[in-house]
């Protein structure tokens, strides 16, 4: 038998490094993480249980590497199509239409680790939560980002007031289905999402249309804002010329009056 190239092995071993996060992703979000061991994650990704820590140092390990990479919400906000403005802040609104949507409820919280997993983020170590939270301000980079833009480049270049809306409408929706998960099947679940949804709506195009061209310049918002003020035409030669014998004129009248007295 052919032994592997060093590319192939490579290549196999990261292809099984993403089943097992994605493995883990599933039974994390369906059972908590508490309730979910190594064994049930390997089984559940069809792979020996002594395979795992060729990936992982610990269960802690593969927490932290789920909710760095892992996130449904991420990943519908990504798959976005590029498209002019208006058709990708409709795109936009779509996402956050379907993630609070009553009747997705059961898939979006199979999905979304933000949903499902923040109390247990909550819990453990500084290495997992650093992992959220970067996932986080990709997600809020998601919104904030134009059809041609990275991410976290567009969080970065965002203002910090933008920054903050942008987090409180993808806060609003991540609580409300995480809160709309303990509630179902009570009706109050249907009606917190569809509440927060006209909010978020709201809100969503508020901020979005703050990076729509002007009519009058053409130019983002966001561009706009952080632009320096153009500097003052200069005077043109023959008003400048004129200026200076107006004062030449002033000051010749003022040395004949001091003359005269």
């Amino acid at each position: 038998m052919k032994a592997r190239s060093p590319t192939a092995r490579s290549s196999l071993k990261a292809a099984t490094h993403t089943r097992i996060v994605a493995s883990a992703g599933r039974l994390f979000r369906a059972q908590g993480v508490e309730a979910t061991s190594v064994g049930g994650v390997m089984a559940e990704a069809g792979l020996t249980h002594g395979g795992f820590y060729a990936h992982f140092a610990s269960k802690q390990d593969l927490l932290r590497e789920v909710l760095t990479h892992d996130h449904g919400f991420i990943r519908l906000l990504a798959r976005r199509t590029p498209a002019p403005l208006g058709s990708w802040q409709r795109q936009t609104a779509r996402v956050f239409a379907d993630y609070l949507e009553p009747g997705h409820l059961d898939e979006v919280t199979a999905g979304c680790c933000f949903a499902a997993l923040t109390g247990d983020a909550a819990r453990a170590d500084e290495a997992v939560r650093g992992g959220y939270r970067q996932a986080w301000r990709r997600l809020v980079g998601e919104v904030l980002r134009g059809p041609q833009e990275e991410a976290l480049s567009a969080y970065e270049a965002a203002s910090v007031a933008q920054r903050e809306r942008a987090a409180a409408l993808v806060g609003m929706a991540v609580g409300a289905v995480s809160l709309a998960r303990v509630l179902a099947p009570d009706p109050a679940a249907a009606a917190l999402l569809r509440g927060v949804g006209a909010q978020v709506q709201a809100l969503l195009k508020a901020l979005l249309d703050e990076f729509a061209p002007s009519s009058a310049t053409k130019v983002p918002r966001r561009a706009a804002l952080s632009a320096s003020p153009a500097p003052a035409a200069p005077r043109s030669r023959p008003r400048a010329a004129a200026a200076k014998a107006a004062s030449r004129t002033r000051k010749a009248r003022q040395r004949a009056r001091r003359a005269a007295r």
